[in-house]
């Protein structure tokens, strides 16, 4: 293991713990498509709905206007911030919900599953020291057809994870119903 490989780990890992944090903010509906590339490790993140039935970590549709992204080759310039380069995946979260309030809006409520999928993943990902992948230039196996979660350690070696809940569809009408409600804290 390298030190550069070692850190790019680390920031992967640190961008999905502030998708952990953001799921603890309300934003559960926030979800990540990990992407290798030949020259780096990508996270995109957007809401249930743009996620495959069959792979929860598969944006089906690809990107939206709303995807946001961050790539390895970034380093530590997490989504081109100038602030953010030795900030917290709280720190992070808490920059995301001010710089991205349109995503925040779409996510805003519950999705307990894939919280606890999240959180799960977590602790194998800092565990191994391993980054998540649906695509990657190495695999033979299409995102819509995996049964599983690949993960790559700093090793080298491949293991695995249970893929997480199927994305949701919502009805057409739910997409532009967005409220919060101070009173009781629920969206509606």
């Amino acid at each position: 293991m390298t030190p550069g490989t070692a850190a790019a780990v680390r920031r992967g890992q640190r961008v999905i713990r502030m998708v952990s944090e953001l799921h603890r903010l309300g934003f559960q509906k926030l979800r990540f498509q990990p992407v290798f590339s030949p020259l780096s490790w990508r996270i995109e993140l957007d809401s249930a709905d743009r996620f495959s039935p069959s792979n929860g970590a598969w944006m089906m549709q690809g990107a939206s206007p709303l995807t946001v992204r961050y790539s390895s080759a970034d380093a530590d310039g997490y989504f081109d911030w100038p602030d953010a380069r030795s900030a917290t995946a709280r720190q992070l979260a808490d920059r995301f919900v001010v710089r991205f309030p349109e995503i925040c809006a779409l996510t805003r409520g519950r999705d307990w599953a894939y919280t606890g999928w999240t959180n799960e993943l977590l602790g194998v990902l800092e565990r191994d020291s391993a980054l998540p992948f649906v695509a990657a230039p190495f695999s033979s196996v299409p995102p819509e057809r995996l049964d599983h979660l690949p993960l790559q350690r700093t090793c080298g070696r491949h293991s695995a994870f249970d893929l997480p809940p199927p994305g949701v569809l919502p009805a057409p009408e739910n997409r532009n119903r967005i409220a919060w409600s101070s009173r009781s804290g629920f969206l509606r």
